[in-house]
């Protein structure tokens, strides 16, 4: 999950959750619900923030978030990735509400 990824480069920079928080401008306790996978879904802005200090791209986070869970419970992250994905997009002004509307028809058709 996005939490244990950004967990994982975090700890790979040899960065504490203090260093970090104090990096980003983001409140520790915010950074531990992320890692924690409690807050699942990040602004962009947040997420931004996050990548620029662990020198990777907002992609590489969810990419390797969705590549995760591709191997580890048979599809099933997918449709939330999924979701995620289409909220940052919405939020970052990518695609519309009509947009978001047949997204999520989509996924739920592919679910069943």
């Amino acid at each position: 999950m996005l939490g244990n990824i950004i967990q994982k480069l975090r700890k790979e920079k040899n960065l504490t959750l203090s260093q970090l928080a104090e990096k980003t401008s983001i409140s520790k306790s915010y950074l531990s619900q992320i890692e924690r996978n409690i807050q699942s879904n990040p602004s962009i802005e947040i997420l931004g923030k996050i990548a620029k200090v662990l020198d990777v791209d907002i992609q590489t986070l969810l990419s390797q978030d969705t590549a995760k869970s591709d191997t580890n419970d048979n599809g099933k992250g997918n449709v939330k990735n999924w979701n995620i994905f289409i909220n940052i997009a919405l939020e970052s002004g990518l695609i519309n509400e009509k947009d978001l509307i047949e997204l999520r028809k989509a996924l739920q058709k592919g679910k069943k």
